[in-house]
């Protein structure tokens, strides 16, 4: 890399790093192409972008940003997948990854919501729900209260429906 790509890099990267809501740093050995294609169409196809990163400029972005904690993490082979998305959707599409057969990844560290994590920190919100399903949990515990009241309501007028029925019955059975 010339002197102006380095810049260019700097400059996006430091705008991705800015806008990401999860980011994870990953180490990764023995991958194929195939392999890494693979993993990299999977990912975009849930809103996760990966890119390799040189150690040194990755190092240099990070320290000018509030996860400075995550610089020590740049050694050796790395990729970095990072989503502007919901956060926990980025962290469970990783973890799925990494226990795929044959898939040598390991996540060094990351981060999610400005926050540092570690990698079981990582896969602990990975486990979380997300925006949508706890949207949709919300609207039904919304949903429910209401729904009840009119079970209820609907359910007295039938009950003494029934009640006047068995009434008739029970006057036209002594009557006869």
């Amino acid at each position: 890399m010339d002197r102006s790509q380095k810049e260019a890099f700097l400059k996006d990267f430091t705008d991705q790093v800015a806008t990401a809501q999860a980011m994870a740093v990953m180490s990764f050995n023995k991958l194929s192409v195939e392999q890494m294609t693979s993993f990299r169409l999977g990912l975009r196809k849930q809103g996760v972008r990966v890119k390799v990163v040189k150690n040194t400029l990755a190092r240099r972005v990070l320290n000018e940003t509030p996860l400075k904690g995550l610089s020590d993490n740049f050694t050796g082979p790395t990729l970095v997948a990072y989503s502007d998305g919901d956060a926990v959707v980025a962290a469970k599409a990783i973890c799925e990854w990494l226990g795929k057969e044959g898939f040598d990844l390991n996540v060094k560290g990351g981060s999610a919501l400005g926050q540092v994590m570690s990698p079981a920190q990582i896969t602990a919100l990975s486990r979380l729900p997300g925006k949508n399903e706890l949207f949709v949990g919300f609207l039904w515990a919304l949903k429910s209260a209401p729904t009840q009241f009119l079970y209820a309501l609907q359910d007295t007028p039938r009950k003494l429906g029934y009640a006047l029925g068995a009434l008739k019955d029970q006057k036209e059975k002594a009557s006869a």
